[in-house]
């Protein structure tokens, strides 16, 4: 059930309207009813083997907190935990990968073959509802989570419609706490028709264009020239930036309309002067799961320099790996990691550093930019499966074609969603724009909400599903 289409704009109407008119002891139930409808709406056999996921964690939960009660090491209990969730993400989604790696090891199409005569479907949204389960069973063996979890809240906290297909991945203390006490007001109420009505212009009006505009590139790469295919690396960019944080916006907006507040997934990235400070503003929350739940475990920073960076190397590259069953996505994984370590190499004390003005930090921007659009590649090209690395070799040989090929059609309107992405970073990465902005919403609020319905009327034909949907 995608958020720009009429059933979830009708399940939510419906879910807010009854929501605020019940006391607060028929709320939660209500919610996990809305979320149980949302997710079935993908499928039943993929909301059977949901909530059987998440009631063999709650039943490990119970032993966990149980073990904790008697004083007992929970390691053992926690590991198989971890593998139990780990082994159902696996079979669902690297099974084939898992092949066509034996294909490549042993030379032959063995493997594959078998493959294909098995069909095994992706259930929505099991890479991000496994990561949570997963940092929610660490969290009590860490003694974050001390108390037993009641049975409604503990589904509840894993089904919450808003945020349930794509994240952002919640901690406990993210939104645990605020359950039996949501809030509303006139200011929240304010805020949250922005966030979604901001959400569905990144969303249709915008990652949808770029969409049209920049997919003929990728499928030929190398029937273009190098203007097209450098402003192509930069339009994926933003296409990915809109589509995500405008699911984000989408699903903060709503969750505020429930009296909730989720956390924020983007905080700007595309003006952050150093690469450590993109991935601190780039998704945030899987960039936050990776570093507490992968990198600080493995050793983070305190085993020395090289270290170091493979524990960084490893942990960008298995979050590569995270985003899909495919050698491109690794591959991505892998440069980001390589980035990561390079600036700590030459800038191992940035922290330290004082924030950059005028054009040393518009050159260092520019920099982080650029080598982000440059991953792009490896990431957009990883969706066509075994042929991703051929299609990413292609591309980059196609900067050479810079006289003849064909141009980049539409390229104006891609310059426009360009500098159209910059703007909302820049909202979310200057607090006193946004607080502007914020104070002068009384009277913005119906002009915003006319001209956001219109370009939705005109550019938008029912959008397609969000890109982060597919992992």
């Amino acid at each position: 059930m995608l958020f720009n289409s009429l059933p979830f704009i009708g399940l939510f109407s419906i879910t807010f309207l009854i929501y605020w008119s019940i006391p607060q002891k028929g709320r939660k139930p209500l919610l996990l009813l809305s979320s149980l409808i949302f997710y079935f709406y993908s499928g039943f056999a993929f909301s059977i083997h949901f909530l059987l996921v998440i009631a063999v964690n709650f039943f490990f939960s119970l032993k966990l907190w149980e073990k904790k009660r008697e004083g007992k090491d929970t390691s053992k209990l926690l590991l198989w935990i971890i593998l139990l969730n780990f082994l159902n993400l696996a079979f669902f989604k690297y099974f084939y990968f898992f092949l066509d790696t034996l294909d490549f090891v042993s030379g032959s199409a063995a493997f594959s073959q078998f493959g294909s005569t098995i069909h095994i479907p992706l259930p929505l949204a099991i890479s991000f509802y496994t990561f949570q389960l997963i940092a929610l069973q660490v969290d009590i063996h860490r003694d974050h989570v001390p108390e037993k979890i009641p049975t409604l809240d503990y589904f509840l906290f894993i089904l919450f419609f808003p945020q349930l297909i794509a994240g952002p991945i919640m901690r406990t203390t993210d939104f645990l706490p605020k359950l039996d006490k949501p809030v509303i007001d006139f200011n929240r109420v304010k805020w949250a028709i922005f966030l979604i009505l901001s959400g569905l212009f990144k969303k249709v009006v915008m990652a949808d264009n770029i969409s049209g505009i920049i997919s003929p590139v990728y499928s030929n790469p190398d029937s273009y020239n190098s203007l097209a295919l450098y402003i192509t690396a930069f339009g994926f960019a933003c296409q990915v930036y809109c589509d995500f944080s405008g699911y984000t916006d989408i699903a903060r907006g709503s969750a505020y309309l429930l009296g909730y507040d989720i956390p924020e997934n983007f905080r700007g990235p595309f003006l952050s002067p150093t690469f450590r400070e993109f991935w601190g503003r780039w998704h945030v929350t899987l960039s936050t799961w990776l570093k507490d739940y992968l990198y600080i475990p493995l050793g983070g920073s305190r085993g020395g320099f090289w270290r170091t960076q493979l524990n960084s190397m490893i942990t960008m590259t298995l979050g590569g790996l995270w985003h899909g069953a495919n050698f491109g996505y690794v591959l991505w994984g892998a440069y980001l990691g390589f980035i990561l370590g390079a600036e700590r190499f030459f800038s191992p004390d940035s922290k330290k550093e004082e924030d950059p003005k005028g054009w040393k930090r518009f050159w260092k921007v520019t920099l982080i930019v650029h080598l982000f659009a440059i991953s792009g590649i490896f990431f957009r090209t990883a969706s066509a499966g075994k042929n991703s690395l051929h299609l990413a070799g292609e591309y980059f040989k196609g900067f050479l074609n810079i006289i003849g090929s064909k141009a980049l059609v539409r390229w104006e309107e891609l310059l426009l969603f360009i500098l159209l992405t910059f703007f909302w970073n820049a909202v979310q990465y200057y607090p006193n724009l946004k607080e502007r902005i914020s104070s002068k919403f009384t009277w913005l609020l119906p002009t915003f909400s006319i001209i956001m319905l219109l370009l939705l009327g005109i550019f938008g034909d029912g959008g397609g599903e969000f890109i982060y949907f597919q992992f």
